[in-house]
């Protein structure tokens, strides 16, 4: 049973960008469904805080629906499969849309699709226009259908996650190279002068003439200035990394 809407549209909306079009094993998925119910037409859904969207479908062509005349908002209140032999005999669906009018639906079946932290996002489900049983070795394949249907949305999303991830890092990384090239290579000529100035300023036995410290000093503020640009680069680095 659901227990917390809330965190249940949360874990919808991790999908709110998910292209279902482009995971072809779900259409797999569809159709088998399809065939082991013997029905025309099978949908995967999602069910948010005020409509069921249909996201991948077979048999009809549907965007979404309102939440609360639907036969799925009742599905994902459970875990197993929720079977509606005759909708016009059950009092909880006989006066919605897809009964009364058309397509004059006559029979549902759908599994709830389960989150690996255990939220019923959506359904697995199959539609037909007459009214029919569903024997139960079809139901279990029903849910297996639903379970594996969620566990493919879910990899794919942790694959897209991870790529992201990796182009994160890729960018640091590169962001990193050119803080090393900057300190091998800019530091050097500032540093070189600074040692070089030192050398002089031994050889006259550390009496600095005031036009060594003038030039000291502009190379220090050079220095001070590539010391900034590497700490900024730096702290992009870590945004990037942290993102």
């Amino acid at each position: 049973m659901i227990t917390n809407e809330e965190q249940r549209q949360n874990a919808v909306k991790r999908f709110d960008n998910y292209n279902f079009n482009l995971n072809k094993g779900l259409e797999d998925i569809l159709t088998l469904t399809a065939e082991i119910c013997e029905t025309p037409v099978a949908f995967i859904t999602l069910i948010d805080a005020d409509a069921q969207q249909f996201k991948v479908c077979k048999g009809m062509d549907v965007v979404q629906m309102p939440r609360d005349t639907s036969f799925c908002t009742h599905t994902i209140m459970d875990t197993g499969v929720m079977v509606v032999e005759d909708p016009l005999k059950d009092e909880r669906f006989s006066s919605i849309p897809l009964v009364a009018n058309q397509p004059y639906i006559r029979f549902y079946a759908g599994a709830p699709l389960a989150t690996e932290d255990g939220q019923n996002i959506g359904t697995l489900c199959v539609l037909d226009a007459q009214p029919k049983s569903l024997p139960l070795a079809k139901q279990h394949m029903l849910g297996i259908l639903a379970k594996q249907a969620i566990h493919l949305m879910e990899l794919d999303l942790c694959l897209k996650l991870l790529n992201q991830k990796n182009n994160h890092i890729t960018l640091q990384n590169k962001t990193l190279r050119d803080i090393a090239f900057t300190q091998a290579h800019e530091f050097r000529g500032p540093l070189s002068s600074l040692i070089g100035f030192m050398n002089l300023i031994k050889e006259d036995d550390y009496q600095a003439p005031r036009e060594y410290l003038i030039m000291m000093d502009e190379v220090v503020q050079k220095l001070d200035e590539k010391i900034l640009l590497v700490v900024k680069s730096t702290e992009q680095a870590r945004e990037v990394y942290l993102a």
